[in-house]
């Protein structure tokens, strides 16, 4: 079971596009990104610059910090479904 670093996750995403194109794209220096993409640790990634890149690639921040495999985003929110905990408890049992 091979996990993607961030780092390796942002430079996956990017396919196609350059630092320059991303970041006018993002507003996000391109210095800043070339960073996020290196693993270098003098600039840490910003929780911003996590949900700016997330929502410019369509993949969840959760994607972005290795806390779910999932990189899909879904347009409904899991608290607009009308669940009830219990339905929800059932749900988190079957993951």
């Amino acid at each position: 079971n091979c996990k993607l670093t961030l780092q390796e996750k942002l430079k996956d995403l990017r396919t196609g596009t350059s630092l320059i194109e991303l970041s006018e794209k993002t507003g996000i220096s391109k210095s800043a990104l070339g960073s996020y993409e290196s693993d270098d640790t003098k600039n840490a990634i910003t929780m911003n610059a996590i949900v700016t890149l997330a929502e410019f690639y369509g993949v969840t921040s959760d994607y972005l910090l290795g806390i779910t495999g999932n990189c899909e985003c879904h347009p409904c929110p899991v608290d607009e479904l009308g669940l009830d905990d219990d339905t929800i408890d059932l749900l988190k049992e079957a993951i």
